[in-house]
């Protein structure tokens, strides 16, 4: 589970655009190029008051646990695998469900309680002529909203830590923390950082400061790096790539930890680039 609590906003934090080698200035959606807009316009204003009613109970239902908070001093519990909607929050993702290779895999709760993600990696590329590379799995937490799908963040200014709890199979997956910019030209930004596991029977718990996360945009890493924006946080995945073969990792929870001896912002060195260079 994730647990947090309320902080000040920090906004001392200016980052730079990202660049690619081929990234546009402007996206049009969230999801990335290869998306269409979702067509609003084609819908009827009677179908969107139908639209609206299909969730406006549950939406209601939630407002009332948002104004409850208020009145409560133990801090919110964010992500809970013993609730029966946990597997609502996340979302799975693979080359073979994006159509471009042939690597699968799964999440479920075991009857531990326990999130189990699995599957197996194929980094054989499909023979289309558009895919040079392939062989990717992930897991990834919708995007935080609140009642009448409102954005919401998750504040983790207090914290200098990411705590998770993690049975492995010696693997290494990578760790992506998704930022909730407003700005299209941020929408892609993800502080990424590698989780080691290890074989064996037993649990470990990992514990990465927040100032080792590294910044990426559309998988490429920026030579301009910036702490962690943590008042911003939208969501996180976790990612499994590169090597062939199954895969099995079992969470028992991610959550957040408060360090006081720890004062890192940034473990990057910052340099300022010339003008006359560009970087792709």
């Amino acid at each position: 589970m994730w647990i947090g609590i309320t902080a000040v906003p920090d906004t001392k934090h200016v980052r730079p655009f990202s660049q690619t080698a081929r990234n546009s200035f402007y996206e049009q959606d969230k999801r990335g190029a290869e998306y269409p807009v979702f067509p609003f316009d084609k819908k009827t204003w009677t179908q969107h008051v139908i639209d609206g009613a299909k969730i406006f109970v549950g939406e209601c239902k939630l407002f009332w646990e948002e104004t409850k908070e208020h009145f409560r001093n133990d801090p919110p519990i964010y992500h809970d695998g013993a609730t029966e909607n946990c597997l609502e929050k996340w979302r799975i993702g693979s080359d073979k469900i994006n159509k471009e290779g042939f690597s699968d895999c799964n999440f479920f709760i075991n009857d531990k309680g326990k999130g189990v993600f699995h599957g197996n990696i194929d980094i054989t590329p499909p023979k289309d002529g558009n895919q040079r590379f392939a062989g990717y799995c992930g897991i990834k937490s919708v995007r935080k909203t609140k009642s009448f799908l409102r954005d919401d963040w998750y504040d983790w200014n207090p914290f200098t830590h990411l705590e998770m709890k993690v049975k492995g199979d010696g693997r290494n997956y990578m760790i992506n923390i998704n930022m909730g910019m407003y700005f299209d030209v941020t929408w892609f930004d993800m502080y990424s950082y590698a989780l080691h596991t290890r074989g064996g029977p037993y649990w470990q718990v990992v514990r990465i400061p927040f100032s080792k996360f590294f910044l990426t945009y559309k998988g490429r890493t920026q030579d301009k790096q910036d702490p962690m924006p943590r008042h911003r946080v939208n969501g996180i995945g976790i990612t499994a790539a590169a090597v062939s073969g199954p895969f099995h990792l079992e969470i028992d929870y991610i959550g957040v930890y408060r360090d006081m001896t720890h004062t890192e912002e940034t473990a990057y060195e910052m340099y300022t680039m010339p003008k006359e260079i560009v970087t792709a």
